[in-house]
């Protein structure tokens, strides 16, 4: 979500089966009914909120901004980032690195008690 830089509830999703994973998402109170839910796709059924708040808008302006290479140059600078990051918390000798930095997450914690 962030390295695609866009908001927070803003994600891609790929499913196999739209009508299914709709159902768990329903919420379809009387004064959001309408004559046309049969016909057209309603994306609020898509997620917990009812509103995209144009979403899928800011992902495609993203992409068609950034293109696919500038997407995946923006995700490798994070990464090399991060790498950077990981090597001065191991210079810290009050610091302690607790996971494989393979992406963009350093996790660290502080030695001892305080």
């Amino acid at each position: 979500n962030k390295w695609m830089l866009v908001s927070f509830d803003c994600s891609c999703m790929w499913v196999k089966d739209k009508h299914k994973f709709t159902q768990g998402m329903i919420v379809d109170p009387l004064y959001l009914q309408h004559s046309n839910s049969d016909t057209a796709i309603d994306y609020r059924h898509w997620g917990v909120p009812l509103s995209r708040r144009f979403r899928a808008l800011k992902l495609w302006f993203t992409i068609r901004s950034y293109g696919v290479s500038g997407l995946q140059d923006y995700i490798r600078n994070h990464c090399r980032l991060a790498k950077v990051f990981e090597s001065k918390v191991l210079k810290d000798s009050r610091f302690q690195v607790v996971n494989e930095v393979k992406v963009g997450l350093v996790c660290f914690k502080l030695k001892g008690s305080n």
